[in-house]
């Protein structure tokens, strides 16, 4: 035994061992040790951020401007970086989406730096960070353009048929989320190893410490998803271009002028009604209406005022808002939101990278996940289309990518002979419910395991999902990785000609 020097509690040889076995062996404790190090810093930084006066609150002002400059700076790279690869894969004559390329070649770039030297491949990621962090933000608007004509999509016919297109969506969301959620538990179960159980304990350890220095911090000031500024500016824009296009209108200007005023115009409807639904209605509202179902109601609210006031009719308005050009004097809005889609997905390799020691520990699950999602998902998707004798055939191929998000969906949906819209309608519409409904089917049926969590909504649910999980740290990352894996293996999978025959065979009974 040995006394301490101030003469206080006595500590046993035994258990100083103990002790320090514990800490030199215990990896996961030291990182739980630096974790907690970390709230810590950031709570007595918000502390003394709430102290500081002027001084501190200019100096976070000056911050946070770089940040945003920053933020420009690296999305400007991320989109450069989108242009190059579907220019690259157009010379080609590849088919396979550029974006989910330039995700993946992207990804690989960072771990070759990293194991080149490890400096190199932070300093590389450091570089797109932020830019990924604000395409991430906005990710969800990307996706209004396909909610915002979906008046313009192909009519899916009788009622009846509404219903089995509507049960193919609902019940293809359940099958695909739960068996993969509980296929990817059923690994890990095998899998269980007293690491698994330390690491385990130290994400349980972490959640508390998380969700407990968020209360605090909370109590303290209430962070919202977008700056009051941010909401202000875009009404401001708003209104400014509502009158220029509806005064352009009423001098007869030429289409030169009109069209752009009206893109204008558009854009920042969309955009500002997407920031109001996020940040400005009650959480509890947004819980069940999603911002994007705000967002669009809104849009197509104001797209009706401008035709009325301009002599437009609806229909045109929402022919003009995404006409799949991007020239400057024919773009309509959803052209702009739908082409940053696509740097958004590339943005993707920054997220993952920041767990890719997590996907290394969780390589079995990874796998098992996108095994499950992306054959059970085409095939399971095929017998039901033909289950529930859907009468269109376009209707049925069209479904086959409902859980895959919305630029490989277009992708497979061309290969396989289905209406594009369509098929982008269907996805979003299963985005949706996985982004209002995922976390509480999973709390539902006792699927707590942030792994199983991420990776079967990321599965289920595409972009849309995995953007309502940004808050569940530890989830978010593996929702992240299965959307990008389980999108990029249905299109390879259907880029085969004996599967994509098989498919077809199912799903029409040929």
């Amino acid at each position: 035994m040995r006394r301490s020097n101030n003469g206080g509690s006595i500590v046993t040889t035994k258990s100083y061992h103990v002790s320090t076995k514990r800490i030199l062996d215990g990896t996961k404790d030291i990182q739980h040790v630096r974790r907690l190090s970390s709230s810590l810093l950031q709570a007595t930084a918000t502390a003394e951020e709430e102290e500081g006066g002027k001084k501190s609150v200019g100096s976070s002002s000056s911050s946070k401007n770089k940040w945003w400059k920053g933020g420009f700076f690296s999305a400007g790279y991320l989109i450069a970086l989108d242009v190059v690869f579907r220019r690259v894969l157009k010379r080609l004559a590849i088919g396979f989406p550029s974006s989910l390329a330039g995700c993946g070649t992207l990804f690989a770039t960072f771990l070759l730096l990293c194991q080149v030297n490890e400096q190199w491949g932070d300093c590389a990621h450091s570089l797109l960070a932020p830019g990924a962090a604000l395409l991430a933000k906005w990710l969800p608007v990307f996706f209004v353009p396909s909610l915002v004509t979906l008046p313009l999509a192909q009519s899916l016919g009788s009622t009846a048929e509404v219903l089995k297109v509507a049960s193919v969506i609902i019940g293809g969301f359940f099958f695909t989320l739960l068996t993969t959620a509980f296929s990817v538990i059923g690994v890990r179960g095998l899998l269980k190893s007293e690491k698994d159980e330390a690491e385990s304990s130290s994400s349980s350890d972490e959640t508390a410490t998380t969700a407990a220095t968020a209360t605090a911090t909370t109590t303290t000031k209430v962070k919202k998803a977008f700056e009051d500024s941010t909401f202000n500016l875009l009404v401001g824009v708003t209104v400014g271009s509502a009158l220029a296009s509806v005064l352009a209108y009423a001098k007869g200007a030429s289409q030169v002028l009109q069209t752009p005023l009206q893109m204008i115009y558009m854009l920042s409807v969309t955009l500002s009604t997407f920031v109001f639904g996020a940040s400005k209605l009650p959480p509890k509202f947004t819980k069940v209406v999603h911002p994007l179902v705000t967002c669009t109601s809104l849009t197509w609210m104001g797209a009706k005022m401008m035709a009325m006031v301009t002599g437009q009719t609806f229909v045109q308005m929402l022919q003009s808002y995404k006409v799949g050009n991007l020239c400057p004097v024919h773009m309509g809005a959803g052209d702009i939101l739908l082409f940053l889609l696509g740097p958004a997905v590339v943005a993707l390799a920054c997220q993952m990278y920041d767990r890719k020691t997590l996907m290394k520990q969780n390589l079995a699950e990874v796998g098992t996940a996108v095994t499950v999602s992306s054959v059970g998902g085409l095939f399971g998707t095929a017998a039901l289309v033909r289950l529930l004798n859907i009468g269109n055939p376009m209707l049925r191929l069209s479904l086959l990518s409902r859980n895959i998000t919305s630029p490989l969906a277009m992708a497979i949906a061309g290969i396989l002979g289905g209406d594009v819209s369509l098929a982008v309608s269907m996805v979003v519409v299963t985005g949706l419910i996985g982004a209002n409904f995922g976390a509480s089917i999973l709390d539902k049926f006792g699927i707590t395991d942030a792994v199983a969590r991420g990776l079967g909504i990321g599965a289920a649910a595409h972009g849309l999902g995995t953007a309502a999980f940004a808050k569940e740290s530890d989830a978010f990352p593996f929702a992240a990785i299965s959307m990008a894996l389980t999108a990029s293996a249905c299109t390879v999978l259907v880029s085969i000609p004996i599967i994509k025959n098989l498919l077809m065979k199912i799903a029409l009974g040929m």
